[in-house]
């Protein structure tokens, strides 16, 4: 199969690539920093998610099977001013990223499309929740604002006719590559004791190990379309 994935230099990218290569696809990745990828097997595309033309004219041309978008712009540092200072930015490029490549899929013969979403962020309720629960609505600004965009790209993408859609809700993301290593920005604001613990610390985070992320995504080109 022919593999387009957006954000192929992210946490999730690297991985995804490695599984999927290894799963004998042909990855295609866009990309603005090719020499990253080169090492791990998949072909660069360079293009700006943001500039919709060219990402027409790249899904065009490659014409894949399938397109993962992985877009992000997370920084490096996982610090509370760093985090901030993202925020805005990390928005445009997921909501505009997923504008352009929706729109390129059609005229290209695209048949599936998974995108990155949340699994972090649900209503509350008793248990353990499922994809079935729906997105808090009613929160603090910030993570009322962060569900809300996963709930628009979910929304926009889900309202494509002709594609099958997968949403791939992923948990936070831990293990190497990511913030939450023993070498990581985690660690080391554990260490310097600066990590609190919030009540009787009876509060649940949904983790998922980068490599397991890689191996879910990996099959959701071929699972029942939905998230």
């Amino acid at each position: 199969m022919r593999i387009l994935i957006a954000g192929a230099t992210g946490a999730i990218g690297r991985p995804s690539i490695r599984r999927l290569r290894a799963n004998r696809h042909e990855v295609f990745a866009l990309t603005r920093s090719p020499d990253a990828l080169r090492e791990i097997g998949a072909e660069a595309v360079i293009v700006d998610a943001l500039d919709a033309a060219a990402v027409k004219a790249a899904v065009g041309r490659i014409r894949p099977d399938a397109v993962i978008n992985e877009l992000t712009s997370l920084p490096r540092h996982y610090t509370p001013a760093e985090m901030k200072a993202a925020v805005e930015r990390d928005r445009k490029v997921r909501v505009e990223g997923n504008v352009n490549l929706l729109a390129a899929l059609r005229d290209a013969g695209v048949r599936r499309y998974l995108l990155q979403s949340s699994g972090f962020w649900y209503a509350p309720g008793r248990g353990l929740a499922d994809e079935f629960v729906p997105f808090i609505s009613r929160a603090s600004p910030g993570v009322e604002a962060g569900a809300g965009t996963y709930r628009e790209l979910e929304a926009r993408a889900s309202a494509m006719p002709g594609i099958e859609f997968v949403a791939l809700r992923y948990g936070f993301f831990y293990g190497p590559g990511t913030w939450y290593t023993r070498e990581g920005d985690m660690g080391d604001q554990v260490r310097r004791q600066q990590v609190p613990i919030i009540g009787e610390g009876q509060g649940v985070y949904s983790f998922v190990h980068i490599d397991d992320a890689a191996g879910a995504t990996a099959a959701a080109l071929e699972c029942p379309p939905g998230a």
